[in-house]
C-alpha cells in the first residue's frame, strides 16, 4: 500500500471515530468519483499532492486519475486485509450463486426425469424378459406334448403289431 493512502486512511479513521457519518460520506464520495464532499476531496488532494497543482490541466487530470486508481487499489487491499469483500464483488458472487442455483435446479429436474425414463425402460425390459420366458415355456410345453403324442402313437402301433 502506498504511504499516501495509509496517511489518508489513518487520518480518516481517527476522524471517523468521532463521526459515524463520515463512513457514509466516504462511500458516497467514492461512488460519485471522488466528488461531492468538499472536505474529503480537500483531504484527498492534500495527501496525494494535488492541492498545489493547477486544476483542469492535463498534468492534474493524469495525476488525479493515477491517485484515484492508487487510492481504490489500496482501499480494496485494506478491505481485503480486514476480511471484507467490496459490494461490487459481493453482488457478482450473489448473481453467480443465483445462476448456479437455477442450473442445479434444472439439472436435478433432468436427472429425475431421466431416472423415471430409466425405470420405465427397466420395467419394459423386464416385461419383455418375462414374456420371452413365458413364450419359451409354452413352446417347450407344446414340443413336449407333441413328443409325448408321438411316443404314444409309436407305442400304440407297436402294441397293435404284437
Amino acid at each position: 500500500m502506498d504511504k499516501n493512502f495509509l496517511e489518508f486512511w489513518g487520518n480518516f479513521l481517527i476522524n471517523t471515530a468521532k463521526e459515524q457519518q463520515r463512513m457514509e460520506d466516504l462511500s458516497k464520495w467514492m461512488q460519485q468519483g471522488f466528488k461531492g464532499f468538499d472536505e474529503l476531496t480537500a483531504m484527498f488532494n492534500k495527501f496525494y499532492g494535488l492541492e498545489q497543482m493547477e486544476r483542469d490541466t492535463p498534468a492534474y487530470m493524469e495525476t488525479w486519475k493515477k491517485a484515484s486508481e492508487n487510492f481504490m487499489q489500496s482501499f480494496n487491499d485494506c478491505i481485503d486485509l480486514m476480511g471484507m469483500v467490496p459490494k461490487d464483488k459481493h453482488m457478482v458472487l450473489i448473481k453467480k450463486y443465483e445462476e448456479l442455483k437455477e442450473k442445479v435446479s434444472a439439472q436435478e429436474e433432468t436427472i429425475n426425469h431421466l431416472r423415471l425414463l430409466l425405470e420405465e425402460k427397466k420395467t419394459e425390459s423386464q416385461k419383455e424378459l418375462v414374456q420371452g420366458f413365458q413364450d419359451l415355456i409354452e413352446k417347450q410345453s407344446k414340443e413336449f406334448q407333441e413328443t409325448m403324442e408321438t411316443f404314444g402313437r409309436f407305442f400304440k402301433t407297436d402294441t397293435n403289431k404284437s
